[in-house]
């Protein structure tokens, strides 16, 4: 039982942070990105809260099991710090994109985001294949918005 309360509590921490940033973000999404010009792919505004609210239910949930397994020896320690840095350039790349309006480094920012991500999934497919299969989901949504970022940071790239 006292598992479950702490994977909802990481769940629910992430999901807050999630929305925080969101809310954060929100004054330039209805300013400067909605002047942008858009590649023909765009999802709906909506489209975005509600994938992002499950994706960190995911990626809260993978964070608890990879704290879980930190004491593993060196494997579960670099899980752990990969896990870190993904989510320091997750968490922050809205910020690079949206309230500095850099498109060009918000796509590398979110390249990186990728192969951090990428690497947790291939680090943890043997010793934690749970981890590595709800970090699936989340690096799918975000390899599409890299392309999208990639997309919006080219049409707009005179602008």
């Amino acid at each position: 039982m006292k598992n479950y309360l702490l994977l909802a509590l990481w769940v629910v921490v992430f999901e807050i942070i999630s929305a925080s940033i969101g809310y954060a973000t929100q004054p330039q999404v209805d300013g400067w990105y909605a002047a942008l010009e858009r590649p023909w792919f765009t999802p709906p505004n909506l489209a975005f809260p509600i994938m992002w609210t499950l994706l960190y239910a995911l990626i809260g949930a993978a964070g608890f099991y990879i704290w879980q397994s930190r004491k593993d020896g060196t494997a579960g320690r670099q899980r752990l710090s990969i896990f870190m840095v993904y989510m320091a350039l997750n968490w922050s790349w809205s910020f690079i994109f949206f309230t500095q309006e850099q498109l060009f480094i918000g796509f590398l920012w979110i390249l990186a985001m990728n192969i951090a991500a990428l690497a947790l999934i291939a680090i943890s497919w043997k010793p934690q294949r749970r981890v590595a299969v709800l970090m699936i989901p989340p690096v799918c949504w975000t390899l599409f918005a890299a392309l999208l970022n990639g997309a919006f940071w080219w049409l707009n790239r005179g602008a």
